[in-house]
């Protein structure tokens, strides 16, 4: 009866009309920033507050949100105005089961309610059933939420799939702190796409293990396993945590798998299947939590992975609302902008305002319109690429400078400080440090760990207004905002954003918690290549792996064929080969075909060329255990080398230094090493690029900040200039941004990712050839160069550091007031407690990481 009445009312015309009015009240109201309006003309308002309160009791979820959208809308517009608005927002939002929403206004929930009885009651009720008894403290609940703490409290696996912002890496987080402190669980990790995440995911579970008075341990790094019977949380990248599965006896007992459908993405998503399906091979009753965002077949994960009794729970409601509205500027009064708003079809009403500048260029009218309509508030400006992210906030600082008095802004000393830290610690010439003297920072995945995480904490606290963001926001970064900005948006240089990450990206605007809404603002929509809002907002799950080994089995076995083919060709091919592989070795290739699905045909010829690769490959398990990723034909060919040339040229040539030797000598024979990598794993003899990369690998690992590797880029470059004029060339230096960005990619995608890929891989076959010609004692002596890669240190204080849960900027920083540079883990965590923070130098910005590791 109640889904009829909703229905009726929604076909209602006038109930149409005074709905799309409100809206555009609203939009108005936030647009030009007003406060709340006086008391309206009686009727239409009490029309609609009364069709939300049958519309918030309806099971659809157009129906609810419209609910959501009067109720809110009803009480930005009017609030305390209009008698018992409040009264009935706690209703409508108490029926729709949006308690944090409701509970975010101060004021709300400790009024005194002149509900009747009944919907007192009613509230009442509803409140305390979603309010559940956590170590942490109380949790008041979404409806949704509540399901899902009853699933995973019954120890379920649970695919979770839902819009940004409904709160599930929240309570995943939640349910792994009460699991470790009634003792049903002793490991958890949290598997996150990007190391961007990592340091967010690791910064919001700290506290919450505290709160339910834990004494775990949040590890980042696979740099040491804690001692037996420490509670411990791993949050890594799938890659991290297959560092620690070459293991064998490592195992968790629960795992969050955050951003799941990410499983479908090429050689990551291939690794990311692997090392969960690793994880079950050793504990089949491991409890599996997966995030997705909305996605129409999430059953598909359950399958992939065989999880018997995994629970789905799928909502389309979201707990904060979005408005969608267009702007746009005709060419020919390019002063005029006109707004108006979306849901589900484009409103009859616009607004339009005048400006007072005229737009022309593309990326001046997206940064003004983003001044123009967020200022006051926080807002994020998309931006495609790294570099573009940085132009457009360069521009965004120029119209602040031309239209605001940033000097008399009572958050310059915050933000200088902001910016003498990013000058220390990532360059003076760093377009950042800059910027961010104007309120306006920018965001990527290449940025240091701390200084992506000081722009983050200075939007949080609003001593920035603006950030230019790039895709890091669709793989889970958690920086929500008032206002989203977009023009013709692309992933990456030229491919446009696609429906589903349209909506993912939109999902970030309004901030649970802080407020009932966000705007996401599209400039010239109807000149965007791709229409995103007339598409559907569903994903579709897609295993790389399946893809790759039933889709493209003819170009694997060609693959897996070509004994030449290098590391550094197709991952994607080469991540497949390599699991076939090791699936072999283990006797398991036929059944993990068979969960595949391969057809009959093609696993005859997959089995057989894997097999065939097999014969002529010696490298052993563990070997092979250690770099599960790279082609087994390539560390074969290492293999080869290093057996025929170690017993010639004795063990010192070809075991790797340890990065704290004298420089040249180490120098040389780092380049000695790394010559040895891209010969024989990328296949590449005749270029002399193994010289920088080690040069620029040893100043990382010797714990050099990163002004000195941007300082040498570009003196390189400044030598390369004057080399090809001394020549007679016309050769131009590259722009000081270019060449920061440069090194940023360099240490991110090549220090730390491929060279302590090869590095282990170096590493395992020179231990497996140093033990087959009796020298023991010089396989246990190999130095740590990938663990001394992935984090840019190689003294034990430093690492010492990193591993109690520091950033390289604060380990190294801190490193530096000590005489003891070979500090132990325990011996660090004392020093630390010694230390008088408050009266030292430091950053704010290393003051806060380390009080906020100190119990």
């Amino acid at each position: 009866m109640i889904e009829a009445l909703v229905q009726d009312i929604r076909r209602d015309v006038r109930y149409r009309a005074e709905f799309d009015d409100l809206v555009l009240e609203r939009m108005d109201q936030s647009l030009v920033r007003k406060g709340p309006l006086p008391e309206p003309e009686p009727g239409a308002i009490e029309r609609l507050v009364q069709s939300a309160g049958i519309l918030s009791l309806s099971s659809d979820t157009a129906a609810r949100r419209e609910a959501f959208t009067i109720a809110s809308a009803a009480y930005e517009l009017y609030g305390e105005a209009l008698g018992g608005l409040a009264d009935a927002l706690g209703l409508i939002m108490s029926r729709l089961g949006n308690f944090p929403t409701l509970d975010f206004r101060p004021g709300l929930r400790t009024r005194p309610s002149h509900l009747p009885t009944p919907a007192l009651l009613e509230t009442t009720g509803r409140r305390l059933g979603n309010t559940v008894r956590a170590s942490a403290g109380d949790l008041t609940l979404t409806d949704y939420q509540r399901l899902l703490w009853q699933d995973i409290s019954d120890r379920r696996s649970v695919i979770a799939t839902a819009p940004t912002s409904a709160g599930k890496s929240f309570l995943f987080q939640q349910h792994i702190a009460e699991s470790l402190k009634v003792g049903t669980v002793r490991t958890a990790a949290f598997i996150v796409p990007t190391r961007a995440l990592i340091g967010q995911v690791a910064a919001s579970l700290t506290p919450v293990l505290r709160r339910a008075e834990l004494n775990a341990r949040v590890i980042t790094v696979p740099v040491a396993r804690p001692a037996d019977g420490v509670p411990t949380v791993y949050v890594m990248t799938q890659e991290r945590l297959q560092v620690l599965l070459s293991d064998p006896g490592f195992d968790v007992d629960v795992a969050v798998v955050d951003e799941a459908h990410l499983v479908g993405d090429g050689p990551r998503g291939i690794i990311l299947q692997s090392v969960v399906d690793e994880l079950l091979a050793r504990r089949p009753d491991l409890q599996l939590l997966f995030t997705l965002p909305r996605v129409r077949n999430a059953d598909d994960l359950a399958r992939m992975f065989r999880i018997e009794g995994a629970r789905v729970r799928r909502t389309d409601d979201s707990p904060v609302g979005q408005n969608i509205i267009l702007l746009d500027v005709v060419d020919s009064v390019s002063d005029e902008v006109h707004a108006r708003g979306w849901s589900g079809m484009l409103h009859a009403k616009d607004l339009t305002h005048i400006l007072p500048v005229r737009l022309v260029n593309p990326d001046q009218k997206l940064v003004y319109l983003a001044w123009f309509y967020g200022r006051g508030s926080q807002s994020i400006v998309y931006g495609s690429t790294p570099a573009r992210c940085e132009g457009l906030a360069r521009l965004l600082s120029d119209v602040i400078d031309a239209e605001e008095d940033p000097q008399n802004d009572p958050r310059r000393e915050q933000r200088r400080e902001l910016s003498k830290f990013v000058s220390d610690h990532v360059h003076p010439a760093y377009d950042l440090a800059k910027t961010v003297i104007d309120g306006v920072g920018f965001h990527y995945g290449n940025m240091p760990t701390l200084v992506r995480q000081a722009v983050e904490q200075a939007f949080d606290d609003r001593v920035l207004d603006f950030m230019m963001c790039t895709s890091t926001l669709l793989q889970g970064v958690n920086l929500p905002a008032r206002n989203i900005f977009m023009r013709k948006p692309e992933k990456g240089d030229d491919r446009p954003l696609d429906a589903v990450d349209f909506w993912n990206l939109a999902g970030r605007a309004g901030r649970l918690g802080k407020e009932f809404e966000g705007n996401v603002f599209l400039v010239d929509y109807e000149e965007w290549d791709a229409k995103p809002l007339g598409e559907g907002q569903d994903a579709e799950i897609r295993s790389a792996m399946h893809d790759q080994i039933v889709g493209g089995a003819s170009a694997l076995v060609a693959y897996i064929s070509d004994r030449e083919a290098a590391t550094d060709g197709n991952s994607t091919l080469e991540n497949a080969f390599s699991r076939l592989f090791r699936d072999h070795r283990l006797g398991r290739l036929d059944q993990t075909l068979e969960r595949l699905a391969v057809p009959e045909e093609q696993r005859g010829l997959l089995r057989e060329a894997v097999e065939d690769a097999a014969a002529s490959i010696e490298v052993s398990d563990v070997t092979l255990a250690a770099s599960p990723y790279l082609s087994p034909h390539r560390q074969q060919r290492l293999y080869e080398k290093l057996s025929r040339d170690l017993p010639k040229k004795g063990v010192d040539y070809y075991m790797p230094p340890h990065p704290a030797g004298d420089w040249k000598k180490t120098q040389q024979r780092l380049i000695n090493v790394y010559r040895r990598l891209q010969v024989e794993l990328d296949g590449v003899r005749k270029s002399e690029a193994y010289k920088r990369w080690a040069t620029l690998s040893l100043l990382w690992m010797r714990g050099e900040g990163l002004p000195d590797l941007i300082d040498y880029a570009i003196r390189r470059d400044e030598e390369r200039v004057a080399a090809g004029r001394a020549e007679g060339g016309r050769q131009r230096g590259r722009a000081s941004p270019t060449l920061i960005r440069t090194v940023l990619q360099d240490v991110e995608s090549g220090l730390r990712y491929k060279f302590v890929r090869q590095m282990t891989c170096y590493n395992s076959v020179l231990r497996q050839v140093l033990m087959e010609t009796g020298n023991e004692n010089a396989a246990a002596h190999i130095p740590a160069i990938p663990l001394f890669l992935e984090v840019g240190a190689s003294s034990g204080t430093m690492l010492s550091l990193i591993d109690l849960g520091l950033s390289r900027i604060s380990a190294r920083l801190l490193q530096s007031r000590s005489a003891n540079y070979d500090m132990d883990a325990d011996t660090a965590l004392a020093w630390l407690r010694r230390q008088d923070l408050s009266s030292s130098s430091l950053p704010a910005v290393v003051v806060r990481e380390v009080s906020a590791l100190m119990p």
